[in-house]
């Protein structure tokens, strides 16, 4: 997702008496803002008071992508008005208490910027070095137009032209030499979009024209680099897990619970990760397989964006309408090798809050290894994730859900209808605050 809008909030009292202090001109916000590509629809200077602030912050936050807020000095009231509009547990991050899921973003001797769901607020007196050495990187990032792409290994036996067809204004097609010169004949064929759903239907149609004369595919850009070089230590924490799992147990023996949710979506893309980076060569010649454990009455949009991912990713994915745990046994009998299972689980899931990020099964169960990268994850961080990577999710998340059961028991989250308009609009799952609001929409009956 490409973030186009922005706003700027000022919260100081000498600001509004005249007293300006230079280094509070909002214009080389603004100017960065627009640099990246993103139009600054409202700059505000308001009195530094908390309930002021957290009610634009609330506002700002429904209305724009991204937030700046720039303080002069003092940090209390910023940090309680965000302690107010997302009800979380504070931790001390810096001289003040912030909510936990509130990141520091870093450069040496530099201040940090307070970040949390696209509000970075950043300090007058370092306001430069924030913006040119924290700020830019960041916003640029997440105003930066995905580019989906993936590159096959064909034959093309004659086909040239009706493969050139499938270029379009939403998917271009190019031609290149083959990976592999030990295929005769082979040529290499990409497909790139601005959606992956485009890339998805155009391999559909290759494989349809090629069968198999398809030899290969790889995804190409995926973000592999930059999510290892990420200072996130959630996510390095996370790396390490997978690979332990990976180098514990072996590539053949491991799979992914995946029923197309945020969690699990988020999960697929860092393992598919950890794979191209730690095992390129077995990635290209093997599939990942995953399990989905499929209820009664799903999502048509969720079967249909978990029919994409196994297309997008070169997954095998065995379906299964059954309780988890019999859903499970059936698993394991088809497939006796498999050792250790990849799961989306977060502490603040239902009977989760005990687990290891390592944890075997119960004793009345089939015995698997649960390997849960994400415990000590925040639901902002799933969405972070998922936007700064531009990671493609199910479309359901964009029309006011946060977590997926099904039709029956499953609606829109009422948090999430939109204050600043006279009709029942939900915004998308990312704008909510506040994390233990994610389930108010699950195990309603719509009976």
């Amino acid at each position: 997702m490409k973030f186009a809008s922005a706003a700027v909030l000022i919260p100081s009292q000498a600001f509004l008496e005249g007293q300006v202090d230079v280094t509070l001109n909002p214009r080389k916000i603004v100017q960065l803002l627009t640099d990246s590509g993103l139009e600054v629809k409202k700059v505000t200077v308001l009195e530094e008071d908390v309930h002021q602030l957290a009610g634009e912050l609330q506002t700002f936050t429904q209305l724009y992508d991204i937030v700046i807020v720039v303080l002069n000095g003092d940090t209390q009231c910023a940090s309680q008005a965000l302690a107010n509009i997302t009800s979380q547990e504070v931790s001390r991050f810096t001289d003040q208490l912030w909510p936990k899921a509130v990141k520091l973003l870093r450069a040496e001797a530099v201040p940090p910027v307070i970040y949390f769901q696209r509000i970075f607020i950043v300090t007058a007196a370092a306001i430069d070095d924030q913006l040119n050495l924290i700020l830019k990187r960041h916003i640029q990032q997440y105003s930066k137009e995905p580019l989906y792409s993936k590159q096959f290994q064909v034959i093309v036996n004659g086909n040239r032209k009706h493969i050139e067809a499938l270029s379009t204004d939403l998917l271009s097609v190019s031609f290149g030499s083959p990976t592999n010169a030990d295929n005769e004949g082979c040529t290499s064929i990409t497909l790139k979009a601005k959606d992956f759903e485009s890339v998805v239907k155009g391999e559909i149609y290759l494989r349809n024209l090629l069968g198999q004369n398809m030899l290969a595919s790889k995804l190409l850009d995926d973000g592999t680099d930059l999510i290892y070089q990420s200072e996130d230590e959630h996510i390095r924490q996370s790396i390490l897990v997978v690979e332990r799992c990976l180098d514990d147990y072996g590539i053949d023996n491991v799979f992914l619970s995946f029923n197309g949710g945020k969690d699990c979506t988020v999960l697929l893309h860092l393992v598919h990760t950890v794979l191209c980076r730690k095992y390129p060569n077995v990635k290209d010649q093997k599939k990942l397989f995953c399990l989905y454990v499929r209820s009664e009455n799903t999502f048509h949009e969720q079967d249909e964006f978990i029919e994409q991912c196994l297309i997008y990713y070169n997954l095998e994915i065995m379906s299964v309408t059954a309780n988890i745990k019999d859903a499970l046994r059936i698993t394991i009998s088809k497939k006796p090798h498999l050792k250790a299972c990849f799961m989306g689980t977060r502490r603040t899931d239902p009977f989760c809050s005990h687990l290891n990020a390592f944890q075997m099964t119960d004793s009345d169960w089939p015995e698997i290894m649960r390997c849960s990268p994400f415990l000590d994850w925040h639901y902002s961080d799933i969405w972070d994730y998922l936007l700064y990577y531009k990671v493609p999710y199910c479309k359901l998340y964009d029309y006011g859900f946060t977590s997926l059961g099904n039709t029956t028991n499953t609606i829109r989250n009422p948090s999430l209808i939109c204050a600043e308009s006279d009709k029942d609009i939900y915004l998308p799952a990312y704008k909510m605050l506040r994390e233990k609001n994610e389930r108010s929409g699950r195990n309603v009956s719509k009976m």
